[in-house]
C-alpha cells in the first residue's frame, strides 16, 4: 500500500487526479465513522461502582441442583426477586450466565439496578461466555466486571490455565471489561499464585469466619475482626480494588448456635466499621435461602452442611430476615449509601 501510494503521487497524473483521491478519503473515513465495534466501554470506572453500589451476591430462588440435576431458573421467578430485593440493593452479583439465569441482566436494567458484576460458573463453557458477551453488548453501562469462576482452583473443578483462557476470549471481544475470579481469601496468599491474582483488574475473595476452627457463632463481631484484618492484608498485598464477594454468617443451623439476631449483629458491625472507599467494599452474602445446597454440597465434600441453607437475607419464601430490618430502603436513580 505505501509503495503503491508513493507511486501514485509521483505519477505525471497526480495534478489531475488529487481532487478524486481527497474525495476517496473522505468517503472512507465517513464509512469507517459508522462502524461499531465490538468492544463497548463501560461508562462506569470501577471505584464509582464499588462505593457507590450496594451489592447483594445472587442466586434465583427457582433455580437448583439436586441429585446433580440442574432446575432451570425462570423469567418469572428472577424478576420476582430482583423485585423483592430492589428496595434494599442497587447491585446484583451472579454465579452463572446459563441455566435460565442470564436473562437476569435484562430485568436488573428494567427494574433499575444500577450495576451489575456477572460471573461464569464453568469457565470452559462456551455458551455462559457468548451469553456473557451478549448481555455485555446489550447492557454496557449495566455490567461493571466479570467474575470468571467460583473456589474452583480450591475444589479443584477447573485449572488456573482455564481461568486465563476464558479471560482471554472475553478479551477479545471486550477488552475494556474488567474481569476477574473468586477464590478463598487465603489462596490469594500462596506465592505461586499470587501472579495469577494480580493480573486480574480487581480482587473478589470469599471471606468467611464461619469455616474457621476458631469461630464461635455467639460471638459474630470476632468474625468481624477477622473480616477487617484480612481485608487490611489484601490492600497491603494487592494493588487492585478489593470487593469482597463473600462474607457473613448464617441464620442457622440454630442447634448449632446460629441464629437469625446473630446474623443480623454480625451485618449491622461489619457495615459500622468497614472503611468502605472507591478502592475497597463488600457484597451483601447472600439474597436467599438455599434448601438444596446441603444435600448438594454433601454429595461432593462429606460432613455436616446444614448451614448451607440459611446464609440468606431473605427465607426461600421470601420472607425477610432480622438483617434486612436493619438496612435503609434505596431510592431509586441515586447512589446509595453504604452503610445504614
Amino acid at each position: 500500500m505505501i509503495f503503491q501510494l508513493r507511486f501514485f503521487m509521483s505519477s505525471p497524473f497526480t495534478s489531475e487526479r488529487m481532487p478524486s483521491l481527497f474525495s476517496i478519503i473522505i468517503v472512507l473515513l465517513c464509512w469507517a465513522s459508522t462502524i461499531v465495534t465490538p468492544n463497548l466501554v463501560n461508562s462506569q470506572p470501577l471505584p464509582k461502582v464499588i462505593r457507590h453500589s450496594r451489592f447483594i451476591s445472587y442466586t434465583p430462588r427457582s433455580f437448583s441442583l439436586v441429585g446433580g440435576q440442574v432446575t432451570p431458573a425462570t423469567e418469572i421467578g428472577i424478576r420476582k426477586d430482583l423485585t423483592l430485593l430492589r428496595p434494599f440493593f442497587d447491585g446484583i452479583i451472579t454465579y452463572s450466565s446459563d441455566k435460565g439465569i442470564e436473562i437476569t441482566p435484562k430485568i436488573a436494567n428494567e427494574l433499575g439496578y444500577q450495576a451489575m458484576i456477572m460471573g461464569i460458573w464453568d469457565p470452559n463453557s462456551e455458551s455462559e461466555i457468548t451469553n456473557l458477551l451478549a448481555a455485555v453488548k446489550q447492557y454496557p453501562t449495566l455490567i461493571a466486571a466479570v467474575i470468571v469462576g467460583n473456589e474452583g482452583l480450591y475444589s479443584r473443578r477447573y485449572q488456573e490455565e482455564d481461568v486465563k483462557k476464558a479471560i482471554r476470549r472475553i478479551h477479545q471481544e471486550c477488552p475494556a471489561l474488567p474481569t476477574t475470579t473468586s477464590e478463598p481469601f487465603f489462596l490469594y496468599f500462596k506465592p505461586e499464585l499470587s501472579p495469577f491474582f494480580h493480573s486480574h483488574d480487581l480482587v473478589m475473595p470469599n471471606i468467611h469466619p464461619v469455616f474457621e476452627k476458631w469461630f464461635a457463632p455467639n460471638s459474630p463481631t470476632q468474625g468481624v475482626e477477622m473480616v477487617l484484618q484480612v481485608a487490611k492484608q489484601f490492600k497491603q498485598t494487592y494493588p487492585q480494588p478489593l470487593l469482597i464477594k463473600e462474607t457473613g454468617m448464617p441464620s442457622g443451623q440454630t442447634d448449632h448456635g446460629f441464629s437469625a439476631s446473630r446474623q443480623a449483629l454480625f451485618w449491622a458491625e461489619l457495615f459500622r466499621r468497614f472503611p468502605t472507599s472507591d478502592q475497597q467494599s463488600f457484597s451483601c452474602f447472600e439474597a436467599f435461602d438455599g434448601p438444596w445446597k446441603p444435600a448438594e454440597m454433601s454429595n461432593n465434600s462429606p460432613g455436616d452442611h446444614g448451614n448451607e441453607a440459611f446464609w440468606g437475607f431473605f427465607t426461600v419464601t421470601g420472607q425477610s430476615k432480622s438483617v434486612v430490618d436493619a438496612l435503609p430502603r434505596l431510592v431509586v436513580g441515586t447512589p446509595s449509601p453504604l452503610s445504614p
